[in-house]
């Protein structure tokens, strides 16, 4: 099994659920520690695995942003992370939280494994970018000439470079993920985070994002699913308010009607980590209790 954690409520609180969180690109999972100890704290067992490429997976600072595979083995890594889960936990619900680029990983999961999950909460997910099947062309090309561990700064520039644009009168690199500048510190300070993916880093991201947002592949197996979509309204991310309507609007097309969203005014990609993260929190427990039939207290 892959570098991981697993939380569990206090003693005394009686577990009421299983939450496995996927992290995003260019981070790791100990940067969701305070979340987790706030469900923690609600009755939830929590757990996250570093994704390939990151965190405590890589041996040597080049393999930051490397998967050495493609787009299906990530997906099979949550998978078989969601079925131990399930057998230490047989009786408790199972919920799957993607964030960013987890989130495009727990959509495309959501095509397949729908039946494994008991709801789904998908944070700062990308809308759809009609241009990646035009960089995976050009990465294909690159790669011919640099190989597939080649960490390209001009693809990072593509991918991310205009999530700077709109903050960068704050004069701080990373500004798009939070308001809060002592989160976009740490995260700058952090080794394990900001880095540069690969050519294969940044194919497997385009694959996803094209699997995440194609009709076809659906087997539908649990459109009752309940599924809940969040981003800030200044998260870059998103591209626009309409884009990310539609990025809500194709899993209803999909078959999963059971689809609700919220956009939170002024804040940016990181809602875990934003000032008003506790209102985050706390919608996410009334999605729980409504549409699951979870009672924490709240």
């Amino acid at each position: 099994m892959r570098p991981n954690t697993i939380t569990y409520p206090p003693s005394g609180i009686e577990p009421i659920g299983v939450i496995q969180f996927i992290h995003g690109m260019c981070e790791h999972r100990k940067r969701y520690a305070d979340t987790m100890n706030f469900f923690n704290q609600k009755g939830f067992i929590c757990a996250i695995m570093d994704l390939r490429g990151h965190g405590e997976n890589i041996m040597t600072p080049d393999d930051l942003g490397h998967f050495d595979c493609s787009y299906r083995d990530i997906i099979e890594d949550i998978h078989d992370y969601t079925m131990y889960l399930k057998r230490e936990h047989p009786k408790l619900p199972m919920i799957l939280l993607g964030h960013s680029m987890g989130s495009l990983i727990a959509r495309v999961y959501l095509k397949k494994y729908s039946k494994e999950i008991d709801a789904l909460i998908l944070s700062g997910t990308p809308s759809n970018n009609p241009l990646a099947g035009a960089a995976k062309a050009a990465i294909r090309i690159m790669a011919s000439f640099k190989g597939w561990r080649y960490h390209s700064n001009t693809m990072a520039k593509l991918v991310t470079g205009p999530f700077e644009k709109p903050f960068m009168k704050e004069g701080i690199q990373n500004g798009w993920l939070s308001r809060d500048r002592q989160v976009v510190e740490a995260y700058n300070e952090d080794p394990l985070c900001g880095f540069t993916f690969s050519l294969n880093g940044y194919y497997v991201l385009m694959n996803l994002m094209q699997q995440a947002y194609d009709r076809k592949g659906w087997m539908r197996r649990n459109t009752v699913l309940p599924i809940m979509v969040i981003s800030g309204g200044n998260d870059p991310c998103r591209t626009s308010d309409k884009a990310f309507k539609n990025a809500v609007n194709h899993l209803k097309r999909c078959g999963f009607s059971n689809t609700y969203y919220k956009l939170y005014v002024n804040m940016r990609h990181e809602l875990f980590h934003e000032f008003d993260h506790e209102e985050v929190y706390q919608d996410i427990l009334k999605f729980f209790e409504i549409k699951m039939g979870i009672e924490t207290g709240e």
